[in-house]
C-alpha cells in the first residue's frame, strides 16, 4: 500500500507538496473504520477493470484520498491501492479525477488544500503506466499548478489533453466547510489564514483548463477562461466538464448557482471562449455529463427535465442526448430521495455504464453503484417502475449514520426536569404599512396588551411600524432582529422581529440566519430576501433556558420554502443543541404543503396545534385578508404556524384569536398563541 505524506510549503515552494512513501500498516484505511466516504471518479480500464477514487474523512478540512478498484463489476473491492492522506500536516486532499488516457494509462489528478479551502488549490497528477496489474504501481506526483480538477480530460483533433479545472471564489476561503448560511452559530472548526489572501487570482476565478499537447509530460494552465452569467457562481462551485462536439469542437459544462448549467464553445485552441448559454436547468448541486463512445451524451442530474427545481436536490436520474445536448430523452430513474447526489459515471469496455451516487451521511453515507445501458436508459421514462436491474450498495460506512442517530437521540431525549409554571408563547405576521396602519396599529397593541403574550415571533413590519408599536406598549417589552435587506436602511426594509416581555424574560443571545448563499438577496429559487432571527432567553421565574426562532418563508418559491424547512432543521441542531425551541412563521405552506411536511415528519420539531385535542379556532385559517375568521371557509388550513419541540415542551393549551378590536383588525393574518411548560 502507498500513502502520501505531505510538507507544507516553504518560502521557496509556493505549492503544497506530495511526497509518496511506503506504510506497513493499512489497517487504519479500511473502509469499515472510516466514518466518511464518497466517491469522486469512476473509470475503467482496456481490460475492464473498474477504478474509484473514494474521498474519506469528510468533505472537510479532514478530508483524504484513497483508491481502489475491482475486476467484478463492482461486486467485490481491492483496498486500498493507494492513500493521499495529509491530515497529520492539517492538510486537505481531495477532489479526485481519474481518467484513461488513450494509451490505457490511468490518470490521477487531485488538490491539495490548507484547511478547507484556501484560494487556489495544489493541483497535482500521478500516473499508473499498467493499471490491470496484479500489483498497481503509480508513479510520482507531478505539480500542475493552481486550481481543483472537476471534469476528466478530453482529447481534441490535435490529440491534445484539455483538462477542465475550477477556481473557487474568495466566499469558500473562510470556511472549514462551505456553510453559506453562515452566522454567528456556523463559527468554522478551523478559519484558514489565506482568507483574505491570493487577490492576485481573482480574475482567475471561474472555470477553466490546463492543456498538455505532449501526452502529460507538461501543461500550459488558462485559468478563469469561462465566466458564467451568475456572478454566484464565480463566488462558489463552478466545476466544469468537457466533451467533444459533434464538430470536433470542445465543449465545456458550468454548473451555474441556482439556474442552470452554462454552456460555452471553445475555438480551435481551446484558449478563447465564446460567451456563456443556457444549456438545461437543474438544481444547484453536482452533475455528470460525458460523451460515450457511441457518439451520445450521457447525462446524471438530480431531479427530473419536468421538474424546475433551483436548488432542492430530488431524486437522480440519467438522460441520453443524440444531438449534443439541444434534446434529452430516457430518463432512468437511479433515486428519488433528496439525499442522493454528486454522481460519477464510466464507460466500460463493452459498453456498460457505471454510475455511482453519494448518499448524504446525514441520512446513510453509502455510495450505490448502477450498472446499466444505452439501451436500460433509452426505455426509461422518468418512472418510478423504470430502475436499473443492477445495482449495490458499496463501500457503505455505518459510522457517520450511527453518529447521527446518536446526537438525534441524544437532543430529543426525554425531559424529567419540567418548569412549575406555564409560559406564553406565540407567533404574529404584522403585515407592512398598508390598510390604515394608525387604526391596525392601536388594534395589534390591544391584543398584545390583552393577551400578554410572553415571547412572540413577528414577521413583516418596518421599523417604523415597531416604533409605533413600542411607543404604546410602554417599557413592558423589548425587541431583536435584523431588516431582511441586510444593510443600514432599516427604515425602508421589514424584519421578523422577536419580542419579549422584560419583566419574565431574561435575553441571552440572538442572532440572524439568512435563508439564502448570501445576506440581502433572495436565495434558492426565492422571490424576495427572506431571513430568521433567533434568540436565546431564559425564563426567569423557573430558570429555564429556551430558545425562539422566528422567520417568513418566501411567498412564491416552490424549492425556497422546502429548502427553508431544512434550514429551520439544520438550526434546531446547531443553535439550539437540545435545549427547549420554538419556530414561529409565517410559512406561506398549509399542512399538504411539502415545507409544512418536512419539519412535521422530523424527530426534531412537531405542530404546536397538534399537541392537544383542545386546540381552540384550529378550524379557521390564519390568512384572513382583513375580515372576521368566520366568514371565511372553516377549511382549517394555515400558513401560519407555531413549532416546538416535543421532548422538552408539553402544550397546554392552543389559540388562533380571532377577535377584533371596535371591528378593527391588526393584521391581515391572525396570532396563534400557546400556553406551554418547558424542561431542560
Amino acid at each position: 500500500m502507498l500513502v502520501a505524506a505531505v510538507a507544507t510549503a516553504s518560502a521557496t515552494n509556493s505549492y503544497l507538496k506530495v511526497t509518496p512513501t511506503m506504510v506497513p500498516d493499512a489497517a487504519k484505511y479500511a473502509v469499515k473504520t472510516l466514518s466518511y466516504t464518497q466517491i469522486t471518479a469512476l473509470e475503467t480500464t482496456v481490460k475492464g477493470r473498474l477504478w474509484a477514487s473514494v474521498l474519506c474523512g469528510g468533505d472537510s478540512a479532514e478530508g483524504f484520498l484513497t483508491l481502489s478498484y475491482s475486476d467484478s463489476q463492482g461486486k467485490s473491492w481491492v483496498e486500498h491501492n493507494l492513500a493521499l492522506d495529509a491530515r497529520a500536516e492539517k492538510l486537505a486532499v481531495r477532489n479526485g479525477v481519474l481518467w484513461r488516457s488513450p494509451k490505457g494509462e490511468m490518470w490521477l489528478f487531485y488538490s491539495v488544500f490548507d484547511g478547507y479551502y484556501d484560494g487556489r488549490g495544489s493541483m497535482w497528477a500521478m500516473v499508473c503506466k499498467a493499471p490491470d496489474a496484479k500489483e498497481p504501481v503509480w508513479e510520482t506526483p507531478v505539480y500542475l499548478g493552481t486550481g481543483i480538477p472537476t471534469g476528466r480530460p478530453a482529447v481534441d483533433k490535435q490529440g491534445r489533453w484539455l483538462l477542465p479545472v475550477a477556481l473557487w471564489g474568495r466566499e469558500v476561503m473562510s470556511y472549514d466547510k462551505a456553510l453559506y448560511i453562515a452566522n454567528k452559530w456556523d463559527t468554522p472548526r478551523f478559519v484558514t489564514p489565506y482568507a483574505d489572501k491570493y487577490h492576485e487570482l481573482d480574475s482567475k476565478r471561474g472555470a477553466g483548463l490546463y492543456i498538455s499537447g505532449n501526452e502529460g509530460a507538461s501543461w500550459s494552465e488558462h485559468l478563469g477562461v469561462v465566466k458564467c452569467e451568475n456572478e454566484a457562481v464565480a463566488a462558489r462551485y463552478n466545476n466544469p466538464q468537457m466533451f467533444l462536439h459533434d464538430d470536433g469542437s470542445m465543449r465545456m459544462v458550468v454548473r451555474a448557482s441556482g439556474t442552470a448549467w452554462s454552456y460555452v464553445s471553445a475555438s480551435q485552441n481551446g484558449v478563447e471562449w465564446s460567451a456563456p448559454t443556457r444549456f438545461v436547468s437543474a438544481p444547484d448541486q453536482n452533475f455528470a455529463v460525458c460523451r460515450l463512445s457511441d457518439g451520445k451524451l450521457l447525462m446524471v442530474r438530480n431531479a427530473r427535465f419536468d421538474r424546475n427545481l433551483y436548488w432542492y436536490p430530488e431524486g437522480m436520474y440519467a438522460y441520453l442526448s443524440e444531438d449534443c445536448g439541444a434534446t434529452w430523452y430516457g430518463g432512468l430513474r437511479l433515486a428519488t430521495d433528496v439525499a442522493t447526489i454528486n454522481p460519477v459515471v464510466a464507460e466500460g469496455v463493452k459498453g456498460e455504464i457505471y454510475i455511482m451516487t453519494h448518499n448524504e451521511p446525514e441520512v446513510k453515507c453509502e455510495n450505490r453503484l448502477f450498472v446499466t445501458s444505452v439501451a436500460e436508459i433509452d426505455a426509461a421514462t422518468a418512472d418510478y417502475e423504470n430502475v436499473p436491474k443492477n445495482q449495490r450498495v458499496v463501500l457503505t460506512v455505518q459510522g457517520a449514520g450511527a453518529a447521527l442517530a446518536a446526537e438525534t437521540a441524544a437532543i430529543t431525549a426525554p425531559r424529567t426536569d419540567w418548569a412549575k409554571e406555564d409560559i406564553r408563547i406565540a407567533t404574529y405576521n404584522i403585515q407592512y404599512p398598508v390598510m390604515n396602519w394608525p387604526e391596525r396599529c392601536i388594534a395589534t397593541v390591544a391584543l398584545i396588551n390583552e393577551y400578554k403574550f410572553d415571547v412572540f415571533g413577528a414577521q413583516e413590519p418596518y421599523l417604523p411600524q415597531i416604533e409605533d408599536m413600542m411607543k404604546l406598549i410602554g417599557d413592558e417589552y423589548a425587541w431583536i432582529g435584523q431588516n431582511v435587506s441586510g444593510d443600514n436602511n432599516d427604515r425602508t426594509h421589514h424584519f421578523n422581529p422577536i419580542f419579549y416581555r422584560k419583566e419574565r424574560v431574561e435575553l441571552l443571545d440572538y442572532d440572524t440566519v439568512w435563508l439564502s448563499d448570501k445576506a440581502g438577496e433572495p436565495g434558492y429559487g426565492a422571490r424576495s430576501c427572506r431571513l430568521f432571527t433567533w434568540a436565546k432567553f431564559r425564563d426567569k421565574k423557573t430558570g429555564k433556558i429556551f430558545f425562539h426562532f422566528n422567520g417568513h418563508y418566501d411567498h412564491r418559491g416552490f424549492e425556497a420554502k422546502i429548502v427553508s424547512s431544512y434550514i429551520v432543521l439544520n438550526m434546531i441542531r446547531k443553535v439550539a443543541k437540545g435545549y427547549p425551541s420554538f419556530v414561529s412563521a409565517d410559512y406561506n405552506a398549509d399542512e399538504k404543503s411539502e415545507a409544512y411536511r418536512v419539519l412535521q415528519d422530523s424527530p426534531l420539531v412537531k405542530d404546536t396545534m397538534l399537541a392537544t385535542p383542545n386546540a381552540v379556532n384550529k378550524q379557521y385559517q390564519s390568512h384572513t385578508s382583513y375580515v372576521s375568521a368566520t366568514k371565511k371557509a372553516a377549511n382549517g388550513m394555515h400558513i401560519d404556524h407555531l413549532f416546538y419541540t416535543p421532548n422538552s415542551v408539553k402544550i397546554n393549551h392552543w389559540e388562533l384569536i380571532i377577535k377584533d378590536y371596535d371591528g378593527k383588525w391588526g393584521s391581515d393574518h391572525l396570532p396563534i398563541f400557546v400556553d406551554c411548560t418547558i424542561a431542560n
